[in-house]
């Protein structure tokens, strides 16, 4: 209970902090063509991480020409991590205040350079990463549709959630694809 009220907390925060922020019009064809770093948050859970990095994986010659930073809450390795021109930023449970945000330590070692793209690869909504997306300033943001999602993403997949999570990322890879 304490902690989906102080999360609820650091939601309205967030909410106070970037009500100013307006998203410009962005064309959808090809924005990952013109980018040139992407940040990709991977998922809280590590089974859900293997999947989705397999997914984004299989369109690696597409994705040849990127930067990519990878934000993984996992010691342990990721498809993804294996990408020609990608770094991998870890996040330890300290990184992460009580109010499920991120902290200014990790905010530094993941914004090392200005983003084309962000992307939350969370099937559910998670806070902090959400956070890091919009913070990344990236003028097109991903994430799947929620009701909170609106103000962190400015292009949201919303998928059949009775799909299983490889099915989903699987169709999430295919539909930025589609932009590349």
């Amino acid at each position: 209970m304490l902690e989906e009220t102080l999360s609820y907390l650091g939601f309205q925060f967030a909410k106070l902090q970037f009500r100013s922020d307006v998203d410009t019009i962005q064309p959808m064809t090809e924005f990952l063509t013109g980018a040139r770093n992407v940040l990709i948050t991977l998922p809280t859970g590590y089974d859900n991480s293997i999947l989705a990095g397999a997914a984004i994986r299989s369109y690696r010659e597409r994705l040849s020409h990127l930067h990519i930073t990878i934000v993984h809450n996992s010691t342990r390795s990721t498809p993804l991590s294996e990408f020609p021109r990608s770094e991998v930023v870890r996040i330890d449970p300290h990184d992460i205040n009580r109010f499920s945000l991120p902290r200014r330590q990790l905010l530094k070692r993941i914004m090392t350079r200005p983003y084309d793209v962000a992307v939350d690869l969370n099937l559910d909504f998670v806070l902090h990463t959400a956070y890091i997306c919009k913070v990344s300033r990236a003028r097109v943001r991903v994430g799947f549709a929620h009701s909170a999602a609106d103000l962190f993403y400015n292009v949201q997949l919303n998928l059949n959630a009775s799909r299983s999570p490889q099915a989903l990322y699987e169709k999430f890879a295919e539909c930025l694809a589609m932009f590349g």
